[in-house]
Formats: structure tokens, C-alpha cells, sequence
């Protein structure tokens, strides 16, 4: 007659809602620095702002600076390069600086990049409702929302220093750790 052993364990949650939600954290710090160095999603440099002839309202976020005054608004024969040039005071080359093209005018695209859902075992991130009316067209023309393969790279060795931490007997997850060894050793009948 066959013998039947049941061994009961408690194996302890190595990977939290709350380590997705930092996790996403990260995401977006990567993905706001990479857009500030002016690189997209393939870290490539963003197609350069437009240099069309433009209006732009005397009511926009960022108000207008330079350009000739009309009662349409502001003209920039420039385009919108000169525009955020001239309203941001931007100086190629200057000190403490983001790219010429980093998607930043008033900062409310970068400041509305948000996590939008996360699970123990996912996250997702996305723009919040003040900027998804135009920030979801931004991305289409100049893609920013995502990871680039730097991006990756750096976000899997966060992920691996904080799992290590979570296994190392002297970080977060000893605790954790003494009472699965416990369960086990209760289970295969050996020391408590």
C-alpha cells in the first residue's frame, strides 16, 4: 500500500503591489530623464521642433516671449522652435540645461506621467486627464512613453538589487525569510 507524506509551507511573498508601485516610480524617473536628455523610446534624439511660421496665444501655458506682437497673438517666423526658445530662454549649450527638444514647455506632460494601475504582478503607466487630450498626440509624433533598451537595462538591475536585498539575510526580507525556512523545516519534521 502506498504511503502519502503532505508537506504544508508558507512561501513568503518576495514581490508586492507596493515593489510594482515603486517599480513604476522608477519607470517614470527613467522615462522623464531619458525625454530631458531629448531621446525617445528607441533612444534616439527627437525630430527637432518645427520651425513653420506660428501664432501663439497670448493666454498659452507658457507665455510668449519675443516674436512680434499682433492682435492674433504672438508671431513667431521661427515656428515653435523659436517660440520655446525665446519663452524658456533656452541657450544651446547652457549650464544645468535639458535637451532643446525634451517635450517640456509649462512641464505639465512630464509632471502628469502617472501609474495609472498596479498589481502584485504588473503596472501600467500613463497621462492623467489634464494632459491626455494633447500628451497622447505628443507621443504619437515624438514617442516618449515607454522603455528604450538603456532604460530596460537599468530599470532589470533596480529590480535585481531590490529582489537581492529582499533574499539577503540583513535585508528587508528576513523576517519573511526565519519563518518560510521554519514552515519548511516544521513540515519536513526537522528542527523548529
Amino acid at each position: 500500500m502506498a504511503s502519502r507524506v503532505t508537506i504544508s509551507i508558507q512561501i513568503p511573498e518576495l514581490w508586492t503591489i507596493r515593489d510594482s508601485q515603486i517599480t513604476a516610480l522608477d519607470t517614470i524617473a527613467l522615462i522623464r530623464s531619458r525625454v530631458y536628455a531629448g531621446k525617445d523610446t528607441n533612444d534616439h534624439p527627437f525630430k527637432e521642433y518645427s520651425e513653420r511660421p506660428i501664432y501663439i496665444s497670448y493666454r498659452a501655458n507658457l507665455p510668449p516671449k519675443g516674436g512680434e506682437q499682433t492682435p492674433k497673438g504672438v508671431y513667431y517666423k521661427g515656428g515653435y522652435r523659436e517660440y520655446k526658445r525665446k519663452s524658456r530662454r533656452y541657450t544651446p549649450g547652457g549650464k544645468n540645461q535639458t535637451a532643446e527638444v525634451d517635450l517640456t514647455l509649462s512641464g505639465n506632460l512630464m509632471n502628469n506621467l502617472i501609474t495609472t494601475n498596479a498589481t502584485r504582478t504588473s503596472y501600467s503607466i500613463g497621462l492623467s486627464s489634464k494632459v491626455r487630450s494633447y500628451g497622447y498626440d505628443v507621443h504619437r509624433e515624438r514617442p516618449f512613453i515607454g522603455l528604450s533598451k538603456s532604460d530596460q537595462r537599468v530599470l532589470t538591475n533596480a529590480i535585481a538589487a531590490r529582489m537581492r536585498k529582499k533574499l539577503s539575510p540583513l535585508g528587508y526580507g528576513y523576517k519573511e525569510q526565519k519563518s518560510f525556512i521554519s514552515s519548511i523545516n516544521k513540515a519536513i519534521g526537522g528542527r523548529k
